[in-house]
Formats: C-alpha cells, sequence, structure tokens
C-alpha cells in the first residue's frame, strides 16, 4: 500500500501485512518525522487524511512472543508504524543511558539508518509488533532490566527463523565480551557490544555485520533460486 506524507509529500511503500484494517490509524514520516493520519477506504476522510487504506488487508498478526505485553495502542507516543523509503535500512535502538545512547545514534547516523528509538519495553515491542527492522541495538539494561530477565530479547528469541534472520540483533552487555560469538549464540543474538566499547560501536557494527554478510550469502543465495527468500 502506497501512503503519502500530507506534510513533505513524501510517497512510502507499506507492506499491507503490516496495515490495520477498516480503522484509521497513525504512522510516523521517516523523512520529516511528523505523525501521518491515515484513513480507511470507504470511510469519511478527516482533517488531513492521506492516501486510503485497502479495505480488504488482513489485520496486522501478533507477533510471536513468549510473554505477555500490553500493547495498548492509546499511550501517549505516536503510533509504532513508521513509513521508510524504499531500500532505507531501519535500526531500532533499544537504550536509554545516555552517554550509550548518543554513542549508538551517531554511529547509526554515519552508517545511513534510520533510527527509532524507543523511550519504554512498552514502545519497543509495540514497535517490533509493526515494523521490520533491519538492525535492533538492545542494552541489555534497558529501562531498569536485567541481563538475564530482558523482556526484548525474551519477546524476538521465539520469532520464527523465516522473521529472525532478517534482523540483525546486537547486545550491548555490561557482562560479556565483545564479539564473543560463543556466548552471542547462547543469547540468540548476533553480537554484542561490551559497554567498555561503547565508543567503538561503529567499528565493531562494520565488522559483525561484514562477518553476518559473508555467513548468510551463499544461504540467501540459494534461497533466491528455489523461492524460499
Amino acid at each position: 500500500m502506497r501512503i503519502q506524507c500530507n506534510h513533505c509529500q513524501a510517497v512510502f511503500n507499506v507492506p499491507d501485512e503490516k496495515m490495520p484494517r477498516g480503522r484509521q490509524f497513525k504512522a510516523t514520516c521517516s523523512k520529516c518525522r511528523r505523525t501521518i493520519i491515515v484513513e480507511p477506504q470507504g470511510a469519511s476522510g478527516g482533517k488531513g487524511a492521506t492516501i486510503g487504506v485497502d479495505g480488504s488487508l488482513s489485520e496486522v498478526a501478533d507477533a510471536p512472543t513468549a510473554i505477555e505485553a500490553d500493547l495498548d495502542m492509546t499511550s501517549d507516543y505516536d503510533s509504532p508504524l513508521e513509513v521508510l523509503e524504499e531500500g532505507a535500512m531501519s535500526a531500532l535502538v533499544c537504550v536509554d543511558e545516555p552517554e550509550r545512547l548518543k554513542a549508538v545514534k551517531e554511529a547509526l547516523e554515519d552508517l545511513n539508518y534510520y533510527s527509532s528509538v524507543a523511550s519504554s519495553v512498552k514502545e519497543a515491542l509495540s514497535k517490533l509488533r509493526y515494523n521490520q527492522y533491519d538492525l535492533v541495538m538492545l542494552d541489555e539494561e534497558f529501562c531498569g532490566e536485567s541481563a538475564d530477565n530482558n523482556t526484548i530479547l525474551r519477546y524476538l528469541q521465539p520469532m520464527p527463523m523465516s522473521t529472525r534472520r532478517n534482523i540483525f540483533l546486537v547486545l550491548i552487555s555490561n557482562q560479556i565480551r565483545t564479539l564473543d560469538n560463543l556466548l552471542a549464540f547462547t543469547k540468540s543474538v548476533n553480537a554484542v557490544i561490551n559497554v567498555s566499547d561503547i565508543q567503538k560501536v561503529k567499528l565493531v557494527l562494520e565488522r559483525a555485520m561484514a562477518d553476518h554478510r559473508r555467513f548468510y550469502k551463499v544461504y540467501k543465495d540459494l534461497a533466491q533460486v528455489i523461492g524460499m527468500a
């Protein structure tokens, strides 16, 4: 479905399966960061309404999760649905310690990622439910949680591999050494950055993602040939 921002006029393509059915909803424009109001087709267009949503679209399915999460969409933050230009790379940032957050945001900007920063566990879960991110940066202590009981990590771990393999998940840890692949595997994450190396986050990300691309290249090429990708 094509959506147009009525503030900056940018046009985006949003996967049909991410669109709520039969009701008005809000999205965030990745270019101007303003809120877009989207009306379903057939509904009376309200002020600020944009391109309508096809009424035949299926409901957004709940993402698989091992925990119970309150995903009330009437919270104070904007709608969790974010619209990006085709080909743009997106990252969800679940980091709230100021120094770490600053380092992560600067690194992602240098790497040409569109960063969406979650301010709470509830907001992060809501964003994950409605969006497909290329990269998730997760501090194990985000919002006062612990390494052994991290809600977002528990949410991502049971995802089907067809979905999970498209997310590069990086854990920022106080305990695990940077790029310790064995412990990263036990945590079901793609890479680990120790907090002592947070100022090197760009270099660590470049190395870890390069290794990841090489590892999956053969698999992805084969999957495309046989129609699995």
